[in-house]
């Protein structure tokens, strides 16, 4: 119960912090969605039995899922980015720094000493493949996890609708991934753990699920094979 209630006390300030001013009257969710997600994932990922991670301290996780992406907000406001640059590749170590900053700054007064501490290393090494640390290693699993599946082709439809993209180009840059290989070695090197890396799998089935859907719909392939069933001439299918 006092974990929870913690945890509570977390969530107004960095919703605040992590929705992004569009204008007086509206605000981007973007950013705070992907971290109430994680902080969500590292809260479940830690009671995995098979990740002997019972003895996390779940509040640090919170406060850490909460802020690990925050550095962005810095960089937004300096104007480094757009909107929907945000999440548009890995945060790097020194975006690290400025979210440990800003959940100290934040929310420093709400959690003891020894957990905020905590809660500010895990931010800073959860880049680092070889820590030891417990907190880390579970927020970057549950980063890992956040972004695949259909949330990541969300964030690639909103890079592409920026940038005046065509919905086609999403349907084949996913076909060119899956020849590459590139899940294959990401659900490799990405997860430290076998439970989250087959949840990350069944994840990305779904995105293959979804993108033969989309390809359906943009060739409008379900009606030519009716119209093909009927004896109608069809034209070929674009390639």
């Amino acid at each position: 119960m006092v974990r929870a209630m913690q945890i509570e006390r977390l969530l107004p300030p960095a919703k605040q912090l992590l929705m992004l001013k569009i204008d007086d009257a509206t605000s981007d969710p973007w950013l705070w969605e992907h971290s109430e997600r994680v902080l969500r994932l590292t809260q479940m990922i830690a009671m995995l039995p098979a990740l002997g991670a019972a003895s996390a301290d779940l509040a640090a996780l919170a406060a850490a899922a909460l802020f690990h992406d925050a550095g962005w907000v810095v960089e937004f406001q300096q104007g480094r980015w757009k909107r929907w640059q945000i999440l548009g590749r890995p945060t790097n170590d020194i975006q690290r720094e400025f979210g440990a900053a800003l959940l100290q700054e934040h929310v420093g007064v709400l959690l003891p000493g020894a957990t905020m501490r905590l809660a500010c290393d895990a931010v800073r090494q959860c880049n680092d493949r070889s820590t030891t640390l417990l907190e880390a290693r579970l927020l970057a699993e549950a980063e890992a996890l956040d972004e695949v599946g259909t949330v990541y082709m969300l964030r690639l439809l909103r890079q592409y609708q920026a940038e005046g993209r065509p919905l086609q180009q999403l349907a084949d840059g996913w076909q060119r991934q899956k020849e590459y290989k590139y899940w294959e070695l990401r659900l490799s090197e990405g997860f430290r753990y076998e439970a989250t890396r087959a949840l990350a799998r069944r994840r990305l089935e779904a995105v293959d699920a979804f993108v033969t859907a989309l390809t359906r719909d943009l060739h409008g392939s379900d009606v030519r094979q009716l119209l093909a069933h009927a004896g109608q001439p069809v034209e070929p299918e674009p390639a």
